[in-house]
């Protein structure tokens, strides 16, 4: 783990504007998306976030010539060989994306187990179920996954749980199949929605992306695209959770309230109003939290990327609250992390019910301290409780944060919280 941290002192409320950029979870593919075609894909509104470098360096070492202009990324030319390292496989889930990429252009693929954060075993039957039935052989090696296709078809796929990285892939590969793919079950997310728009604009031919069946009819060949992906909705979730705990007023461009009714609905009550449309949120906040019942589950239903911030607010709410993760099976990590700072979280296999500390019977209090964040989204929680704890904060495990948040430090200062990246001497 890196000697950085954030400190952080708690205890101001938030306001002003700040704007989100693409959606990492949309970016990632759509940057795989570019070794499709030989011509130049320019994907605009990219985070400068350590996911976003590695999917470079990785696309660059597969053959394509990848060029960053501030925000923009060009990627050009497709990849010229197949195997993705066993560095980028460790370091970052997103590299499974290539086994569609790389199947549909090279004809094969070989990559060990993906990495990532450690939030759950995530398997990989579902991507390796679809691409065997468009034709693909799959192999088991020692260190990982070896797929080959001497050609392509397209089938007719029955996905056992809507994942979103098993659509995507499918998405890419089906593009250049040959014939009609058709995905049953498969993810509804805005960022499916995204690539699928990308991908036409490409001039892939792909119907009923945000629904739970789409049709993909494959083409000989796809072209050079501009794109600009959806803005990124769980930094502005998280944006909107710090603003409804801390109290204040924050307006949020480039966020589409609409891809965030469930973690609203949490959120919004008599002390916290949040309004916009497709391109703008404003949150107004008294700073009172109050219990929730929530799940995590697949869009549009509670996203588990916000379960963590949830779960951190919610031990300041004056009441009791349930959370149930029913996606990730590690993902209550950061729950050790603030019971330290004296929060009283019970978990239950799946469910944790937290007992917020703002109730004027309350028997504890919850007070600064160092926490480690262990995966990209706790971190992200860690920073808000911090930013409404008074006094003084360390969160380690900053590497992870840099992931999917772009200078977070950034962010909250300038809507007015003391967050100050540094590190041991």
């Amino acid at each position: 783990m890196s000697n950085q941290y954030l400190k952080i002192i708690g205890g101001n409320s938030l306001s002003g504007r700040v704007e989100v950029h693409g959606a990492k979870n949309a970016v990632l593919p759509i940057l795989a998306a570019g070794i499709l075609t030989s011509e130049d894909v320019i994907v605009q509104n990219c985070p400068y976030i350590s996911d976003v470098d590695a999917m470079t360096v990785l696309l660059e070492e597969l053959g394509a010539e990848v060029i960053r202009n501030g925000r923009n990324i060009i990627v050009r030319g497709q990849a010229t060989h197949a195997r993705v390292d066993d560095l980028h496989c460790k370091d970052m889930r997103s590299s499974m994306f290539m086994l569609g990429a790389l199947l549909a252009t090279l004809g094969e693929v070989e990559t060990t187990f993906p990495g990532g954060c450690s939030i759950g075993l995530r398997p990989l039957d579902i991507h390796l179920d679809g691409l065997k039935r468009m034709g693909a052989t799959v192999e088991m090696t020692k260190s990982g996954i070896r797929c080959t296709a001497k050609s392509l078809i397209g089938a007719k796929i029955l996905m056992k749980y809507p994942s979103v990285g098993a659509t995507e892939n499918l998405m890419m590969c089906a593009t250049l199949a040959k014939g009609r793919t058709t995905l049953v079950n498969c993810a509804r997310e805005p960022e499916i929605i995204s690539l699928a728009e990308c991908l036409r604009s490409m001039g892939a031919k792909i119907s009923g992306d945000g629904t739970s069946v789409m049709k993909i009819e494959g083409v000989k060949r796809l072209f050079g695209t501009r794109f600009s992906p959806i803005g990124d909705r769980i930094v502005a979730g998280t944006v909107a959770c710090a603003t409804a705990l801390c109290g204040g007023d924050v307006e949020i461009d480039g966020a589409n309230v609409n891809h965030l009714g469930a973690v609203i609905n949490c959120l919004q009550s008599k002390d916290c109003k949040i309004d916009g449309d497709d391109t703008y949120m404003r949150v107004r906040s008294t700073g009172r939290i109050h219990g929730v019942h929530a799940q995590s589950a697949p869009y549009p239903l509670f996203p588990t990327d916000m379960q963590p911030q949830l779960l951190c607010a919610s031990c300041f709410s004056d009441g009791v609250s349930v959370i149930r993760e029913t996606v990730f099976e590690n993902r209550f990590a950061h729950v050790k992390e603030m019971q330290k700072l004296g929060a009283k979280i019970n978990v239950c296999g799946d469910t944790a019910t937290i007992f917020g500390c703002e109730k004027s019977d309350s028997p504890y209090l919850i007070k600064g301290g160092s926490v480690v964040a262990s995966d990209l989204r706790a971190g992200g929680a860690l920073c808000i409780a911090a930013l409404k704890i008074k006094g003084e904060s360390k969160v380690y495990g900053v590497e992870f944060i840099d992931r999917g948040y772009e200078r977070i430090e950034d962010v909250f200062c300038s809507l007015g919280g003391y967050v100050l990246r540094t590190k041991d001497r």
